[in-house]
């Protein structure tokens, strides 16, 4: 709870101090993370991709009784890899708006 407490969301403060024209009208963290950190690529990333994979990464482990122990494992890293990038994404975000951005 005291981590809770402790998080904030971003995407107002994007929404209301930044704008790039590629962005074509989205807010999303595919669209803002490219203008402002074009090194973080989610395209780069094996297998999982975006939030829609996810949970079809996820539903596969989970539901299906046909995965491998094999796959369960390279589903794990690859929801891994996702959500450090996604993480790491947000740092990069946060540095540039904050006029902390180390590139």
């Amino acid at each position: 709870q005291g981590i809770r407490a402790r998080l904030f969301d971003l995407l107002r403060v994007v929404e209301a101090r930044y704008y790039h024209p590629q962005q074509v009208g989205s807010w999303s963290i595919k669209k803002v993370l490219p203008t402002i950190a074009p090194d973080l690529q989610y395209a780069d990333l094996e297998g999982v991709q975006s939030g829609s994979m996810v949970s079809d990464a996820y539903n596969e482990a989970v539901l299906s009784p046909d995965t491998t122990q094999e796959r369960n494992l390279e589903i794990a890293e690859q929801l891994h890899n996702y959500c450090r990038l996604d993480t790491w994404a947000m740092v990069r975000i946060w540095q540039y708006l904050t006029g902390h951005d180390a590139q």
